[in-house]
C-alpha cells in the first residue's frame, strides 16, 4: 500500500477526498490528514508519505511554502496541488517547486483517478529501477574482489595485454599515474612455522587488507605461496625520497601489525616508484628481489636503498631482453648460456643472502614469463620459493627455461597442425572443383610459398599429389559404380580434359580408366 497525506484547512474537503479515493481505488492507500501547512510539514517529517495532496490557501504556513520546505528535504515525495483559486501564477510557482500535478476544486472523480494512477505508475517504476540498481550494486560488490585479485595477478605475473589491465582498472575505478609495489613475505623457517601459516593464511589476508586499504588506498593481491603483494598509488606532489621514507615506515607498521596479531615473522620488500601499469609490474619485481625472509639486519627493505648502497643495479634490462630473445627463438643452448651468466652475477652480488638471490631469480623468471605470454607465473613463484639452496635454485630455473622452450615449440606445432587441418578440410570439400594451391593458401591466410613448404612437411606429399590422389580414388569408386561414362567421371572428379584425365589416371594406377573398367567387369560375377 501507499501512504497519502491530504493537507487542507477544511475537514469536509479532506474527508470527502479520502472517501472518493477509497471508493475508486480501494485498499490502496493509508491516509494522513493535515489541517495546515505547519502540520503537513510535521507529518511529512514523521511519516514520509509517498504522495501529498496540498491545498494552496491555508492559514499560517500556506501550501506553496509547505511544498517548498518539504521538496527541499524530501524530493522523492510526489505532490499534487489542489485549490479553488484558478490562478496561473499559483500553478506556475507550484510547478517550479517540483509539484507533480495541479487540480482545481471541486476535483472531478476522473481527474483524481487519472492523477493517482499516474503517480502510482511512476512510484512503481522508480521502485523497480531502484531494485535493479541495488541488484547491480550487489553483483558489482561481489565482482570487485575478483577484479582486484585478477588485476593484482596480472601485475605480478606480467602476462596480459594493456587493454585488459585498463578494463579491470576502470571497473575498480582506479586512475593511477604513479605508484609502487610492496611484497610481504611470511616466514617459513621450519615445517611448523609453515603449517601454522597455512592455518591462518586466509585470516592474515583479510586482516592485512583491512589494515592497509583504508590508509594506503592500495590494491591487495592474493597470497601466492608465502608472499602477498600490495600495489600502492603515489599521492600527487610527494617527492621521491619523502615517499621512500614513508613507504618504509608503512612497511614497519604492517610488519608490526602482523607479528603482534599472528605471532608470525614477516619481511617486507618495497619497489621503486614507477609510472603506469608496466611500471607497477616492474616495481613488483624489484620488491620481490629485495624481500628477504632470512634473519638479516633489516626486515623492511627498499629496492632503491639496496641498489644505491651497492652502487649498481644487479642486472640490466638489456641483459634481460637478450635472454628473452634467445628464449623466443627457442635456442636452448644460447638461453642456457645467457641465463648461466646472469645467475653467476646474481650469486656474486647477492652471495650474503640466499633469499636475496632467490628473489632476484624469481623476478627474472617472471619477466621471461610475461615475454612468452605464459600463464605459469603463480606456479613458478611457488616452485622457486620452496627451494633453500643455490644449486637447486639454478637447476629448477633451468628446468623451467627448458619447459618454456618446449611449450613454445609445442604451441607452434599445434598452430601449424591446426592450419593444416583447416586446409585439408577445405581441399576435401573443393577438390572436385578447379582448386589451386594459391586458393588454399589464401583460405588459411598463408603465403603460397610458406603454405607449400608447410603442407609437404605435415602431409608428406605435395599439394598437387594430394589433390590428384583424392581425385583418382574418387574416380575409381565412380568407375566401380558403372553408372557414369568415363567422360562424365572425368568432369565429376575435377578434370576438364578426358585425355589429360586418362594420362593422370594411368600414371597413378599403371593402367588407363578404360582398362581399369574392363578389369573391374572381368572380376564381376556373371
Amino acid at each position: 500500500m501507499f501512504s497519502l497525506l491530504i493537507a487542507d484547512d477544511e475537514a469536509l474537503e479532506r474527508e470527502g477526498l479520502e472517501l472518493m479515493i477509497r471508493h475508486i481505488l480501494p485498499d490502496t492507500f493509508i491516509f494522513l490528514h493535515a489541517e495546515n501547512g505547519r502540520k503537513a510539514i510535521q507529518i511529512t517529517e514523521e511519516e514520509r508519505p509517498d504522495f501529498i495532496f496540498m491545498d494552496i490557501k491555508m492559514p499560517g504556513i500556506q501550501g506553496l511554502e509547505a511544498v517548498r520546505q518539504i521538496s527541499a528535504r524530501f524530493p522523492s515525495i510526489k505532490i499534487v496541488m489542489i485549490t479553488a483559486h484558478d490562478y496561473f501564477s499559483y500553478a506556475k510557482e507550484s510547478l517550479a517547486l517540483g509539484v507533480r500535478d495541479y487540480l482545481l476544486k471541486p476535483a472531478r472523480r476522473e481527474e483524481v483517478l487519472d492523477v493517482l494512477k499516474l503517480l502510482i505508475a511512476e512510484k512503481e517504476e522508480e521502485k523497480r529501477l531502484r531494485n535493479e540498481q541495488l541488484e547491480l550494486q550487489e553483483k558489482l560488490s561481489q565482482l570487485v574482489p575478483l577484479a582486484e585479485n585478477e588485476l593484482s595477478l596480472m601485475l605480478m605475473l606480467e602476462s596480459v595485454q594493456e587493454m585488459e589491465l585498463e578494463q579491470l582498472a576502470g571497473l575498480l575505478n582506479l586512475r593511477w599515474y604513479k605508484g609502487y609495489a610492496a611484497v610481504l613475505s611470511f616466514a617459513r623457517h621450519s615445517k611448523k612455522e609453515w603449517e601454522d601459516f597455512q592455518l591462518v593464511k586466509r585470516e592474515i589476508y583479510e586482516a592485512v587488507k583491512h589494515f592497509t586499504k583504508p590508509n594506503l588506498s592500495c590494491l591487495a593481491g592474493p597470497i601466492v605461496g608465502h608472499q602477498m603483494a600490495l600495489f600502492i598509488p603515489l599521492p600527487p606532489g610527494r617527492p621521491g625520497y619523502s615517499q621512500r621514507v614513508i613507504s618504509l615506515d608503512w612497511g614497519e607498521r604492517i610488519r608490526g601489525f602482523v607479528e603482534e596479531r599472528f605471532q608470525i615473522s614477516l619481511s617486507v620488500g618495497i619497489g621503486s616508484v614507477r609510472e603506469g601499469w608496466d611500471g607497477m609490474s616492474r616495481s613488483y619485481r624489484e620488491a620481490v628481489r629485495v624481500c628477504s625472509d632470512d634473519n638479516e639486519l633489516l626486515s623492511v627493505r627498499h629496492y632503491d636503498d639496496i641498489t644505491q648502497s651497492s652502487g649498481q643495479t644487479i642486472i640490466s634490462l638489456d641483459d634481460e631482453k637478450k635472454l628473452l630473445d634467445a628464449l623466443l627463438r627457442q635456442n636452448k643452448q644460447e638461453t642456457a648460456e645467457r641465463f648461466g651468466s646472469l645467475y653467476t652475477i646474481l650469486e656474486e652480488t647477492g652471495s650474503s643472502s640466499f633469499a636475496t638471490l632467490r628473489g632476484e631469480v624469481i623476478g627474472l623468471m617472471l619477466f621471461l614469463c610475461r615475454g612468452i605470454q605464459s600463464s605459469d607465473g603463480a606456479e613458478l613463484i611457488t616452485s622457486l620459493s620452496a627451494l633453500e639452496d643455490s644449486v637447486s635454485l639454478r637447476k629448477r630455473a633451468m628446468s623451467w627455461l627448458d619447459s618454456f622452450i618446449d611449450g613454445l615449440k609445442e604451441e607452434r606445432e599445434q598452430s601449424r597442425s591446426h592450419v593444416l587441418q583447416r586446409a585439408l578440410l577445405y581441399i576435401d570439400k573443393k577438390y572436385k572443383e578447379d582448386i589451386s594451391m594459391e586458393q588454399s593458401a589464401e583460405y588459411v591466410n598463408l603465403s603460397p610459398h610458406y603454405f607449400s613448404k608447410l603442407f609437404k612437411q605435415h602431409a608428406g606429399e605435395t599439394f598437387i599429389d594430394y589433390v590428384t590422389r583424392l581425385r583418382i580414388n574418387e574416380a575409381k569408386l565412380l568407375i566401380m559404380e558403372e553408372r557414369l561414362s568415363l567422360k562424365e567421371i572425368c568432369y565429376e572428379v575435377g578434370y576438364k580434359d578426358p585425355n589429360y584425365f586418362s594420362r593422370v589416371f594411368k600414371k597413378a594406377t599403371g593402367i588407363t580408366p578404360s582398362e581399369y573398367r574392363q578389369h573391374i567387369e572381368r572380376q564381376s560375377p556373371c
